[in-house]
């Protein structure tokens, strides 16, 4: 059976962005840790693995589509 595919990302509320604004791997981090959370947990909460997560937000993954593009919107990297 066939899944249907939402316009919204997983856990689509998105504490992160503010006011629409892209944000950069330190911003992330940093607004992250004023909310108590790490990469590790963040990810875990929305059910995607560490390091795919951590190598979005270094840089290393690009997220340009699948997995790491959704990372990357639902952190606030890219827009959607």
């Amino acid at each position: 059976m066939k899944q249907s595919r939402s316009s919204k990302p997983r856990g689509a509320t998105n504490e992160l962005i503010s006011r629409g604004e892209v944000l950069s791997g330190d911003e992330v981090k940093t607004r992250l840790r004023e909310q108590g959370l790490t990469l590790k947990q963040w990810a875990q909460k929305r059910g995607y693995p560490y390091d795919t997560v951590s190598c979005v937000v270094r840089g290393i993954n690009r997220g340009t589509y699948g997995m790491g593009h959704r990372i990357a919107i639902e952190l606030g990297l890219k827009r959607a």
